[in-house]
């Protein structure tokens, strides 16, 4: 067991070298030798893990999407107890407003590199669905979708660099989403 264990720990070196690559410098600076070089392996060593540098940015983009899922309050698939949708908006508004920007950075660069690999989209894709299906049921289902939409577009907004909201408009942006959610059951 101890060499499956080394295995997921070289795993998660390699994937955190290649996030704070992707972060600092971008999609296109990503490579199999300047990762390698970057966590101290050889590229071999690399590519035992990582046959090619898409295999990396998959792999990467994998622990995104499941780091998000866990972020935004998502339901694991064997979660008995269902979260109230105040709580997911909550989470929600929490992942929006709060988000550090080394975590901003690495969403903007990947997001960069979704338009160019289209294999990128479909887990990201599949995030969307299950945040939104996650607040589907009861009367205020509608309600919930609304404000979760207006929270990824602010982000989204954000992200792309389209505008840059003042401190003053992001707090009574989320001062309206925190009350319009504070009577979702």
């Amino acid at each position: 067991m101890a060499a499956h264990n080394e295995s997921s720990n070289s795993r998660d070196k390699i994937l955190d070298a290649a996030a704070a690559l992707v972060t600092k410098h971008g999609v296109t600076q990503l490579t199999i030798q300047g990762t390698a070089d970057a966590v101290g392996i050889t590229k071999a060593g690399l590519i035992y893990h990582f046959k090619t540098r898409d295999d990396l940015l998959t792999a990467l983009l994998d622990r995104m999407v499941a780091e998000l899922d866990a972020q935004i309050g998502l339901p694991a698939p064997n979660d008995a107890e269902p979260i109230s949708l105040r709580a997911k908006m909550a989470e929600l508004t929490s992942f929006t407003f709060d988000m550090p920007a080394t975590q901003k950075q690495l969403m903007t660069n990947m997001l960069a590199a979704a338009s160019t690999h289209p294999n990128l989209l479909p887990p990201v894709q599949a995030l969307f669905t299950r945040s939104y299906e996650a607040l589907d049921g009861g009367p205020d289902a509608g309600l919930a979708q609304l404000l979760s939409v207006a929270l990824d577009g602010l982000l989204l907004l954000e992200l792309l660099q389209l505008h840059k909201f003042t401190p003053d408009q992001r707090a009574a942006m989320r001062k309206t989403v925190e009350k319009l959610t504070r009577d979702l059951p």
